[in-house]
């Protein structure tokens, strides 16, 4: 494991992410198998990201449709409290547009603490709302901390993930990892 900044704010960690079983319309599912060959974005705590203004609702849709275009899917996972899950799912399912809406899980217990405490013993500072990039093979390549509201912003979080996602893509290659 290595750590890019020295302000405790993104960490690598190369760890396979728990394939946490998902309740969906059509029924229950493996995270992992659900987004199987496409980059994440686990946004802890989704409710954050509704906008308070008609420009940040445009800046959220930029920034989806950037995503979609790294092959990467936002997934929210709630676990503050269920109101306020329905809150963020039903903001969701009524502001977006269909190419727009992404799935938001409520987690009753925090399933994904396993994959960061290692990563998180060195740390000075505690993680909060962390923020995770899963690549397409079901590894979290880098977990960002959302303790400052700044790093949870998402045009700065697309910024990392736009320099992460091109620098990697090849390994996601049927072609590249047949030839090795």
């Amino acid at each position: 494991m290595r750590y890019s900044d020295g302000q405790n704010n993104l960490v690598w960690v190369n760890k396979a992410f728990p394939n946490v079983l998902v309740k969906t319309y059509f029924g229950n599912t493996y995270l992992n198998r659900l987004y199987k060959n496409k980059w994440m974005l686990i946004y802890s705590n989704p409710y954050d990201l509704i906008p308070s203004s008609h420009e940040e609702k445009l800046a959220l849709i930029e920034v989806l449709e950037a995503l979609r275009q790294l092959n990467c899917q936002l997934v929210g996972f709630s676990s503050r409290s269920f109101e306020e899950h329905l809150s963020c799912t039903n903001w969701i399912n009524s502001y977006l547009c269909d190419e727009h809406v992404f799935p938001v899980f409520y987690l009753t217990d925090n399933m994904l603490d396993s994959i960061h405490a290692e990563a998180l013993k060195s740390q000075k500072t505690g993680f909060k709302d962390p923020i995770y990039l899963v690549d397409g093979l079901g590894i979290a390549r880098i977990i960002l901390n959302g303790v400052d509201p700044k790093e949870r912003n998402m045009k700065k979080i697309l910024g990392k993930v736009g320099e992460i996602i091109p620098n990697e893509q090849y390994q996601l290659s049927p072609t590249f990892i047949s030839e090795n």
